[in-house]
């Protein structure tokens, strides 16, 4: 796939030089199999939150659903996921973050993305927030697992829900903004006189070397397996603690997620790094699943795998020891495999452009937005339903699915709505000019 620049082009199916990892100009291309990549780790989240109900045991952490229908499969989906899901989502974070700024600059980087990032964040906080409040504590009528969802280690409870996503992502820009004004961390493009003796530069000869060595899963995944380690009551099932009721992310989280997205800020001034990350894909997603299976045999993948009984109370049970360290250097490790993989089968699968798949992209901002009511609802209208889970998740989703694309589609594309999502207002068509589009998205 060739991609236009300012400088020579660059195809990512042939080996990139080194001179073409930093062209002059701010880049005006698409990847395309980045785009889809992005898009599908946002609907991902429609699947993952649809299986909760379903997990055996994870009423213990306080989600109020449970299904009468249990399903182990599904918990391994939500624990797969889990792991690959938002480092991906990040890492796209910092890429296509590092090509907005490069266009806008620092002022108008940061205002577009207070635009795109804290508006629906606030947006969502408004009317979809409340919405879950309503299903949880009128609906269903319960006040011990609500009161649960805040967990004690919490420092700022504000509830976020799965929009806490925005809060992370808003923040890391912030970061960037202020690391590049006043450390210089990341220049807008070029070598500086002095930028040998620059800490940004020796970081970047550093992970420079270790992408030679094709060492990136190991490195990458240990800061993430350093904090898990040290974290108090971490379960494996957990991951990376969701910050969704807490506006301070846990410190496993804080850095997980900001290596993700400085390396993906890394990454597109380096994009001959993805030709290596293309052509061994398959490699990643086999170490992937592997390592995710010894994993999972070692600490348990679900709640109910930790669940014991002390004095009578039943509770959840942390890892400890030489389990915890070797669950926490495998979940680091898998996660990034995952990353990995699944970025170069992007990259191998889909570097053409197609409008179905440009389309679900644009839509998914919105549809992870909205969602969580929805499938909220429909877990609690068919929890108490005499069928097996085989039948009620996927009928969840068959439902909500189209109802979400129908309201992007009438309700947002072409209007104010898709504007701030998307950065402007689309017909409702399918798109057909790639190369008159701007990038858009959660980016």
């Amino acid at each position: 796939m060739k991609q236009k620049t300012g400088s020579p082009s660059v195809d990512l199916g042939q080996k990139i030089p080194a001179q073409a990892a930093a062209p002059a100009k701010a880049p005006s291309e698409r990847y395309h199999g980045l785009d889809a990549l992005r898009g599908f780790a946002l609907l991902l989240g429609v699947v993952l939150h649809g299986t909760l109900s379903f997990i055996p045991g994870f009423h213990y952490t306080g989600w109020p659903i449970v299904d009468n229908s249990p399903s182990s499969p599904l918990a391994l989906a939500y624990f797969v996921i889990h792991l690959f899901r938002m480092p991906v989502f990040f890492l796209l974070a910092g890429f296509f973050g590092r090509m907005q700024y490069r266009r806008l600059k620092a002022r108008g980087f940061f205002k577009e993305r207070s635009k795109r990032i804290l508006l629906p964040l606030l947006f969502g906080i408004l009317l979809v927030l409340p919405a879950n409040v309503v299903l949880v504590a009128v609906v269903l009528g319960i006040k011990g697992p609500v009161d649960s969802l805040v967990p004690t280690r919490a420092i700022v409870p504000i509830p976020l829900a799965h929009l806490w996503f925005l809060w992370v992502l808003y923040w890391l820009y912030v970061a960037v903004l202020v690391g590049h004004k006043v450390l210089g961390l990341f220049r807008k493009g070029g070598e500086s006189p002095s930028a040998s003796a620059s800490g940004g530069n020796v970081l970047e000869r550093f992970l420079g070397r270790v992408c030679a060595l094709g060492a990136e899963p190991a490195v990458l995944a240990l800061p993430v397996a350093l904090c898990l380690y040290f974290f108090d009551q971490w379960h494996l099932w957990e991951g990376l603690p969701t910050p969704n009721t807490d506006l301070v992310p846990q410190l496993p989280t804080a850095v997980g997620y900001a290596v993700a997205f400085s390396f993906g800020w890394y990454l597109q001034k380096n994009p001959a790094i993805l030709q290596g990350w293309r052509t061994r894909w398959i490699g990643y997603v086999a170490a992937a699943a592997a390592v995710t299976a010894a994993t999972a045999a070692l600490g348990g993948f679900d709640p109910q795998s930790s669940v014991v009984t002390v004095d009578g109370h039943v509770e959840l049970e942390a890892l400890t020891g030489s389990t915890k360290m070797l669950c926490a250097l495998g979940y680091g490790l898998a996660g990034w495999l995952w990353t990995l993989g699944l970025v170069g089968a992007a990259l191998h699968f889909f570097s053409g452009f197609s409008p179905v798949r440009r389309y679900i992209a644009d839509a998914s901002y919105w549809i992870y937005i909205i969602h969580m009511p929805l499938v909220m609802a429909l877990q609690v209208l068919m929890r108490d339903w005499p069928l097996n889970w085989a039948l009620k998740y996927p009928l969840i989703l068959a439902i909500a699915l189209p109802i979400l694309f129908l309201s992007y589609h009438y309700l947002v594309r072409s209007t104010w709505i898709g504007k701030m999502l998307n950065g402007r207002r689309y017909p409702r068509t399918l798109p057909a000019d790639p190369a008159a589009r701007p990038a858009a998205g959660a980016s």
